[in-house]
C-alpha cells in the first residue's frame, strides 16, 4: 500500500481529532481546577458543619453512593466505557487522545 495515499485517507481524521482532543484537553483542566475546588468548599463547609455539631454525616453511606458512579451493576467500570468510546474509531480516537494530553499539559 502507498504510504502517502494512506496518510491523505487519515489526515484529516489525525487532524481534527489531535486539535480537538487538545481543545477538549485545556477545556477540561479548567473546568477540572473549579470542579476540584468547588468540592473542597463544600468538604470544609460539611466538616465544619459537623464539628459544630449542626448535622452528621454517614461516610459510609457516602462512599457506597459514590462507588456506583465508577462501575455499573455489571461490573462495567468508568475507564472501560472511555476506552469503548476512544478505541471505536482508532485514528481519530488516537489523535484525540494525544491533542488531549497535550491540552490537559497546557491548560
Amino acid at each position: 500500500m502507498d504510504v502517502s495515499a494512506l496518510l491523505a485517507k487519515l489526515g484529516p481524521d489525525l487532524g481534527f481529532g489531535g486539535v480537538a482532543g487538545a481543545v477538549v484537553g485545556y477545556t477540561a483542566k479548567k473546568v477540572t481546577k473549579l470542579v476540584a475546588l468547588a468540592l473542597g468548599l463544600v468538604f470544609i463547609v460539611i466538616q465544619a458543619l459537623v464539628y459544630l455539631n449542626y448535622v452528621s454525616v454517614n461516610w459510609a453511606a457516602v462512599q457506597s453512593g459514590a462507588e456506583h458512579l465508577w462501575s455499573d451493576a455489571q461490573g462495567v467500570t468508568l475507564a472501560d466505557r472511555a476506552w469503548a468510546i476512544v478505541s471505536a474509531n482508532l485514528p481519530f480516537g488516537a489523535a484525540f487522545a494525544a491533542g488531549f494530553a497535550l491540552g490537559f499539559k497546557l491548560g
